[in-house]
């Protein structure tokens, strides 16, 4: 088993890919496939919305998949967690980014995937509105005039309910968690300007992202305000979208020394064309279909408690997840000398968890089901789930290292193995028109080749 996984472009089976007996494929073909985003994850109910999505308003599925997925998750918030051992918990945090060039179709989707949510806050924005003008009524009053309108000698001002958190300051963010204990979504169209603001205002303002990846109990004074925030377990997922050219800046360097680049899941699927337009128009009620699974979500109701739901594992889920831990992910963790893998090992098994659990609860409220346990079959599909955000990462970690590659040297590492010797890579330049000497400078490039001995290399980007 471990020998078939150090051959990193294996294709994986949606469900979980432990199988041994699948057939080996050439692996000049596989290194040019791009995984597709394994839509068994959802029920059928949100399954059939995602495909109707792509037939008609011609989304890339990638994008439309995993923003439904993370809203999922973000609808969820802080009313879930599951337990995997006596001292691992877990929470439906997601950080994640969409990958590709300016107009090839990253915003409509993810847009579109969070307008539920989106629509919610709009309708608590009106409430708030209604109850601060009340509460400004109240504070202009006297005590003597309270008291002969008979109003309230006390009266709370009112907090801003929300599900979404746009392009905020941390300060701004730590106070909508502490008015929404359920959770928020961080979105912002293009992280740059979300990553941008770090350190402008605060030192500290990556260090917390950091930290608030694993719900981290957090404490913030603001002394301007006289002002002691506390908050127990912050939920804070983010999303948002960013170009090839920007990930060495984003991703790379010290970013992947500190974790804070394997935090972030990155959906980079292979685009070349902008996306089309299409005659047919899609059937009504698909949106609504959509608008009502995650109101359902997030109003579901947990009857009074302030701690969240635990589920735990069943005994064969927890059989196949530890398999997967030891023949795959150890394996994979092993084979590599590359720190941003060895780092992406480490955060896949924290993903694990999270996907398990979203997983299940979305079989949850797509049956009327209440489950408290993670079946094999959740399992399964959550191993399936690591292993597309794996393949991604594999995308990703050779601009992010690297800087941006021109489209002659992304084919010629693709196309070239693992272990390989000059002559074979100057031979494959050839044939995609670069000269010997252009190969031999690119082979220098200590971030992407690592030279065993004269005239031999290995790809430091790319597990084997």
């Amino acid at each position: 088993m471990a020998a078939y996984y150090q051959n990193r472009r294996m294709p994986l089976r949606p469900a979980c890919g432990l199988h041994e007996d699948e057939p080996v494929i050439p692996q000049s073909k596989l290194q040019k496939e791009v995984p597709s985003f394994p839509l068994s994850v959802f029920p059928s109910a949100i399954r059939n919305i995602v495909e109707a999505l792509v037939e008609y308003e011609h989304f890339n599925i990638n994008f439309i998949a995993a923003s439904m997925f993370t809203t999922f998750a973000a609808a969820m918030g802080n009313r879930w967690n599951v337990r995997f051992s006596a001292t691992w918990v877990e929470r439906p945090i997601m950080y994640v980014a969409l990958v590709g060039y300016p107009s090839c179709g990253k915003t409509p989707p993810l847009r579109l995937a969070l307008s539920p949510l989106l629509n919610l806050d709009h309708e608590y924005d009106r409430e708030y509105c209604v109850k601060l003008k009340a509460y400004k009524q109240w504070e202009s009053k006297s005590p003597k005039e309270r008291a002969a309108l008979s109003l309230s000698e006390d009266m709370e001002r009112p907090r801003c309910r929300c599900h979404v958190v746009v392009d905020a300051t941390i300060e701004a963010l730590i106070g909508a968690m502490r008015d929404n204990p359920r959770g928020v979504i961080l979105y912002s169209d293009e992280l740059e300007s979300l990553f941008a603001n770090f350190n402008r205002y605060n030192s500290s303002d990556e260090s917390y992202f950091l930290s608030a990846f694993s719900s981290t109990p957090f404490k913030y004074i603001r002394k301007s305000a006289d002002e002691h925030i506390f908050l127990p377990n912050p939920y804070c997922s983010i999303i948002g979208s960013t170009q090839p050219g920007r990930l060495a800046k984003q991703f790379g360097g010290e970013r992947v020394v500190n974790g804070f680049s394997s935090r972030f899941l990155k959906v980079y699927p292979d685009i070349t064309d902008m996306p089309t337009w299409g005659t047919e128009r899609m059937q009504d009620g698909i949106m609504e279909q959509w608008e009502r699974i995650i109101r359902e979500v997030a109003a579901f109701d947990v009857k009074g408690k302030e701690q969240p739901t635990e589920l735990t594992f069943s005994l064969e889920a927890h059989r196949k997840l530890c398999q997967w831990k030891e023949s795959v992910n150890n394996a994979i963790y092993s084979a590599t000398e590359s720190e941003a893998q060895k780092a992406v090992c480490g955060k896949l098994e924290i993903y694990l968890m999270r996907f398990c659990l979203i997983i299940r609860i979305m079989k949850n409220i797509y049956a009327g089901e209440s489950v408290s346990m993670i079946d094999a079959g959740s399992a399964e599909a959550a191993i399936g789930l690591v292993e597309y955000f794996r393949e991604m990462e594999n995308r990703v970690i050779r601009v992010s290292l690297s800087g941006n590659l021109d489209k002659r040297q992304t084919e010629l590492l693709d196309a070239l193995p693992y272990d390989f010797r000059t002559s074979d890579a100057i031979d494959l330049g050839r044939s995609l028109g670069l000269s010997e000497s252009t190969v031999k400078r690119f082979l220098n490039n200590s971030a992407i080749f690592r030279k065993e001995e004269h005239g031999r290399y290995t790809k430091m980007s790319c597990d084997p």
